[in-house]
């Protein structure tokens, strides 16, 4: 008896532990910063005055544009980007750049294997700030650049490029790793033969915002900046409608769509914390948060699918049901042993 009684106890424990779990708790969700970024790649100086007057975070300059002009139309409002083709080309501009005065943040992009960047800037007294760089269509390749710019500096940037409109370096199978690495993904439309088949437009950027990266190099500016724009209005929009469902009464909801309410508040709420996101993933996420907010007390019909679905309530219900039945059995089979005998 006693035992049939301490496991009756246990499974109301649990039954209450899950109990517990199964219920929503939302904290209102709060739109992070934006976090997108682009750089501009400028060929005058008026280029460059054009691109911070947009907002651009990063500048990168063509050869016609001397270093030092460059450091000094930028200074402190931006970041100058120095490419280079080669580890030899980059000592060259490295010289150029130490020799420059003033407040310009600058990062060194150069066209050669992640290793023997890293190399060449691990060898300088004064350490330069790197954009890892990959072409290509290799996944291991593309995770070798990811891991090893991480892990010269953290909140590094990392540039992956590649023909191929849909290459692995598109894929979340890749682009996971930017997070995992500490790192932040660029991806630059300069090189349209390198641009994955895309034009730079917003369509594309909001794609491959969508895809993990953060930071869209473009010839457009003034069109980026609109973009960013649209993109925190609609931040603002999905903020709204997750305000409007945490309010929502949901006492005479039905099960089946409380459930979907549930799910639709959840995948709102996490992706309202990334603070790089695209504009048609919010946009999606809001009109099925709008609509289960909507639904909740209209009856389908699926009773059954409600019934039977499964859920930690159920889950909790059913192991009660079960321990119920046992801890009697065993109740039943003791004492009527106990009789016959």
């Amino acid at each position: 008896m006693q035992k049939s009684f301490k496991a009756l106890i246990c499974t109301l424990a649990v039954l209450a532990l899950l109990a517990s779990l199964s219920v929503p708790s939302f904290a209102a969700a709060k739109p992070e910063k934006q976090e997108i970024k682009f750089s501009v790649y400028c060929e005058t100086l008026e280029d460059i005055k054009t691109a911070i007057n947009a907002g651009a975070s990063f500048v990168s300059i063509s050869e016609k544009i001397e270093i030092a002009q460059a450091a000094k139309a930028v200074a402190d409002k931006s970041a100058l980007i120095i490419d280079a083709q080669s580890i030899e080309e980059a000592n060259e501009k490295y010289t150029q750049v130490m020799a420059v005065s003033g407040d310009c943040p600058v990062y060194y992009r150069i066209k050669a294997s992640a290793g023997k960047a890293v190399k060449w800037a691990q060898s300088k007294g004064t350490k330069p700030q790197l954009i890892g760089f990959y072409t290509g269509n290799i996944y291991f390749s593309a995770l070798s650049s990811i891991n090893k710019f991480g892990k010269y500096a953290s909140d590094n940037t990392v540039q992956l490029q590649t023909g191929n409109q849909d290459g692995v370096i598109l894929h979340n199978t890749v682009t996971s790793f930017f997070a995992k690495n500490g790192v932040h993904g660029m991806f630059s439309f300069i090189n349209t033969e390198k641009a994955a088949s895309r034009t730079d437009s917003a369509r594309s950027w909001d794609d491959l915002i969508a895809r993990g990266y953060e930071i869209i190099e473009t010839a457009y500016p003034e069109d980026f900046a609109e973009y960013l724009s649209q993109n925190t209005a609609e931040r603002e929009k999905l903020q709204a409608s997750i305000d409007a469902a945490l309010a929502a009464d949901l006492k005479s909801g039905y099960p089946n769509r409380i459930n979907t309410y549930n799910k639709a508040l959840d995948a709102a709420a996490a992706l309202l914390e990334d603070g790089s996101c695209a504009i048609y993933e919010m946009a999606d996420t809001r009109a099925k948060l709008d609509e289960a907010v909507n639904n909740l007390t209209i009856d389908d019909g699926k009773k059954v699918k409600g019934d039977f679905e499964i859920t930690l309530g159920r889950v909790a219900a059913a192991l009660f049901g079960i321990a119920l039945v046992l801890s009697w059995q065993i109740y039943f089979r003791k004492h009527w042993g106990k009789k016959e005998a």
